[in-house]
């Protein structure tokens, strides 16, 4: 199975090409990119240095959110089309549980942050005890003091002794969380810290290998909260 994995839910682009049960290569950026613009020559720069052709894929992974809306319309639009042109099944998996999977065999709590701005986070809580991470919450958006109640709580109810925190999330209240959360967390490590296409295609593989595809027709970003546009049409409304 050959499979490519394309990841721009955040300021990250990230595109991960999949065979032979290991990720033959990987491209990674954030720095100053235009998604709509350097997405698409990434996947190209993907497929000619592993001499591949986008015909001889098998599958196609991408984040459906949360994250960027703008992002995640480039990278489910990139995929979408990419899918119809070759007749590709798609499989579509959460941005935060695809930055949980940066860690595995542990014995933390790990709580990823995104930035949902209007001083608000986006975050979900996961067990990573195995190989893949399991889910504990649903995804989540909250101010930082409303995160912080919570993970509190959900450290002593389900009895882990660390919290691990990542992403884009994180760094804007960081001192807060410093003072509120203490020596109760612990950050991830810099080539941990965001999201990574190596490891949602490790999780799309996963879902592919038990045939559990998404429509291509009918996927669609998961947002947890109304995009301005719709908030503002339900103003008006």
């Amino acid at each position: 199975m050959l499979l490519l994995a394309i990841d721009s839910a955040t300021p990250v682009a990230g595109v991960a090409l999949w065979g032979d049960g290991r990720i033959l290569r990987e491209e990674y950026s954030d720095y100053k990119q235009t998604h709509s613009r350097d997405l698409m020559p990434m996947v190209d720069r993907i497929l000619r240095s592993c001499e591949v052709d986008i015909k001889e894929i098998s599958v196609l992974g991408v984040t459906i959110g949360p994250g960027s809306f703008t992002g995640l319309r480039i990278g489910l639009a990139t995929v979408k089309g990419l899918a119809m042109a070759a007749n590709l099944p798609v499989v579509g998996i959460s941005t935060l549980e695809m930055m949980a999977h940066n860690f595995a065999h542990n014995s933390a709590l790990v709580c990823p942050l995104l930035d949902a701005r209007k001083n608000e986070v986006y975050t979900a809580f996961f067990d990573v005890h195995s190989s893949y991470p399991r889910r504990l919450s649903k995804d989540l958006f909250c101010s930082p003091s409303e995160f912080v109640e919570i993970v509190k709580e959900q450290r002593i109810e389900l009895n882990y002794e660390k919290v691990i925190l990542l992403g884009n999330g994180y760094t804007p209240y960081s001192e807060y969380f410093q003072n509120e959360l203490g020596e109760e967390y612990a950050l991830a490590p810099a080539h941990l810290m965001y999201p990574r296409a190596g490891a949602l295609a490790s999780l799309a593989v996963e879902r592919a290998i038990k045939e559990e595809f998404d429509d291509v027709r009918t996927i669609k970003p998961v947002y947890v909260r109304l995009s301005e546009a719709e908030y503002q049409l339900g103003k008006e409304a």
